[in-house]
């Protein structure tokens, strides 16, 4: 329910500007996410409750040269989760094609992901999509910190969220992943969240807070090669359901692999 609140993106790539980068360069990756998300429904007489579940999804990332910085263009190749997610297979099958379109500026800032075939699922890949890459500028160096301050508002429907976020970046030095040399920046990042989302009992209200940290790695040339993440949420949802706010704590852990 609440882990489309943390779509927030920044993509690693250099604006090439010789006549042999004009070629598309097309990079493919593996996303596996672990999702628990624990409610304390005391108050609303329903005792506490624990949901936690896995996705795997594929996606091609293609860069095209552009004026001022490159087009981007995410493709779902496929996607599916455990026997546990509550999502149905056929839900998570129909995400494949789901395409995304966004425009990557010559330092390093991605704008947002921008659905062209939008499905229910489509919508949630948009949302696991989030941290997927971190906004790193060309001839970053070792030892190199910077910061950047977000806010998003998501509308669905009935649906406002406003998520605000500060997130704090650090270049630890070279590393390898795979057989590829490359840079390995880690983050720390905090967000506020406020908002309201249509429920079964009636409209709720959320707010609070989270915390994360992870890890990416970058190619010299700029190409991002993957990495681990993970951030908790403590939440509270209100409404006529309950006589008081009931407590939500949501975990997320992501790794994204470079599959070549």
């Amino acid at each position: 329910m609440v882990a489309r609140l943390f779509a927030w993106t920044a993509l690693a790539a250099t604006a090439a500007t010789s006549p042999a980068a004009l070629a598309p360069v097309t990079a493919k990756y593996r996303i596996d996410q672990t999702l628990t998300q624990d409610i304390d429904a005391t108050a609303a007489g329903k005792g506490k409750q624990s949901l936690s579940f896995t996705t795997a999804s594929f996606v091609t990332l293609t860069l095209t040269d552009s004026t001022g910085g490159k087009s981007v263009r995410l493709v779902v190749d496929s996607m599916r989760g455990d026997s546990s997610a509550p999502v149905p297979a056929a839900v998570f099958d129909s995400a494949k094609g789901a395409e995304f379109r966004a425009f990557l500026s010559a330092d390093g800032k991605l704008s947002e992901l921008e659905s062209v075939n939008a499905t229910e699922a489509a919508g949630r890949v948009q949302g696991f999509l989030s941290d997927f890459f971190p906004w790193v500028t060309a001839g970053t160096r070792a030892g190199q910190q910077w910061a950047d301050t977000s806010t998003k508002t998501t509308i669905e429907g009935t649906d406002s969220v406003v998520v605000k976020r500060v997130t704090a970046y650090r270049v630890l030095g070279g590393a390898t992943r795979g057989a590829r040399k490359a840079l390995r920046i880690s983050s720390e990042h905090k967000s506020t969240v406020a908002g309201t989302q249509p429920t079964p009992n009636g409209p709720a209200r959320i707010e609070g807070g989270g915390q994360g940290s992870g890890v990416y790695f970058v190619s010299p040339e700029g190409l991002y090669l993957g990495g681990d993440w993970q951030l908790r949420s403590a939440l509270t949802i209100a409404g006529a359901f309950a006589n008081e706010p009931l407590p939500i704590t949501i975990t997320q852990t992501t790794k994204v692999t470079a599959l070549r």
